[in-house]
């Protein structure tokens, strides 16, 4: 009985003919999905790091190691993430 519904869940009958066309979608179906969590992990891993605090910092790490701002002003406007 346990293979006769193994049989059925496959999509074979008792002949060991295959059921219809609708099982084999289920695999490119799968593959899709798999490539499309791998996507959306990859975006989530690369953007996380990204936020706008990091980037403000770093422009203006940038400005004051050209000398557009001196000592002062870099550490005022650094307190301001604080």
């Amino acid at each position: 009985m346990l293979s006769m519904a193994w049989l059925l869940v496959a999509g074979v009958d008792h002949w060991g003919h295959w059921g219809g066309p609708g099982w084999w979608i289920l695999i490119p179906l799968a593959w899709m999905a798999l490539i499309a969590a791998a996507v959306v992990g990859a975006l989530w891993w690369w953007s996380r790091g990204r936020s706008p605090d990091s980037s403000a910092r770093a422009i203006l790490a940038e400005r004051y190691a050209r000398g557009e701002i001196d000592h002062d002003e870099y550490r005022q406007r650094m307190q301001a993430f604080s």
